[in-house]
């Protein structure tokens, strides 16, 4: 005998259907119906959820472009203390004219070293070794989270002061060593700001992570399915169900007896 799903209580059907599809979905709602308040609050989550993994990625971008920087960066003080010992090299007065033009060429690949260092230094396609407008950068899942990135054109800067116009023959030690020590203050400025930019942004990395991790968990409590209540719930159900349909069918079997009486 063949029992139709119209004979069946229709709201146990609907039932079983949702709760298999808790127990596959892994959620336990998966649309509004399943608990409209609950929805709502789901979607809030998420927003910004996805709003602050978003800025998350944008911090780290940030993190790199920094470390870039304060990478070229290094490479230029680094070779500014050698035009430094250069320059007080120079300041000898018993060097001879060879001497002099010895120290003059290697100051001047050193100085071609700096230049191909401030061009060189970028994050995608963007320094902030020669370029005078702060970067901003989105850090969080609102209007007017953003966090300005430190950037300097430091070959405009060398340049004003005649750092790539070095003389290291005798008589300009002073004016050498004083411009030098001035290119050292800028670098050391620039490395300064980096460094503070980074940290902040490390911080904002961190709240960012936290934040994300601690809504992400108060979503799941609301939204992951209890897997050990749902097979339980299922079980009932079905149970319920294939009573239901025992009854169902020993009513149509009377039903079929009284008919078989009637016509006899």
């Amino acid at each position: 005998m063949q029992i139709g799903a119209t004979g069946l209580n229709a709201s146990l059907t609907t039932n079983i259907q949702s709760t298999a599809e808790k127990i596959a979905s892994g959620k336990a709602v998966n649309k509004a119906s399943d608990n409209p308040a609950a929805i709502q609050i789901i979607q809030q989550f998420t927003s910004q959820i996805n709003g602050q993994s978003a800025a998350y990625a944008n911090v780290i971008d940030g993190v790199g472009a920094l470390q870039t920087a304060q990478g070229g960066l290094s490479q230029v003080t680094d070779s500014l203390q050698q035009l430094r010992e250069l320059g007080i090299q120079a300041g000898n007065g018993t060097l001879t004219d060879s001497d002099r033009a010895a120290i003059q060429n290697q100051a001047d690949e050193l100085v071609a070293g700096i230049k191909d260092s401030l061009n060189g230094t970028t994050f995608n396609n963007r320094s902030l070794l020669n370029n005078a407008d702060n970067l901003e950068t989105q850090t969080g899942a609102e209007a007017g989270q953003q966090q300005s990135l430190s950037s300097f054109d430091l070959l405009t800067e060398f340049s004003d002061l005649g750092l790539f116009n070095l003389d290291f023959s005798q008589g300009n030690t002073n004016d050498t060593l004083t411009n030098i020590d001035k290119a050292l203050d800028i670098s050391q400025q620039a490395a300064s700001a980096f460094g503070a930019d980074q940290n902040r942004l490390e911080s904002t990395a961190n709240t960012l992570s936290t934040s994300i991790f601690n809504q992400s968990s108060s979503r799941s409590q609301i939204e992951d399915s209890d897997y050990a209540e749902l097979i339980s719930q299922l079980s009932k159900q079905q149970l319920n169900r294939d009573v239901e349909i025992a009854m169902l069918g020993q009513a149509n079997a009377n039903r079929s007896q009284v008919l078989q009486l009637l016509k006899t």
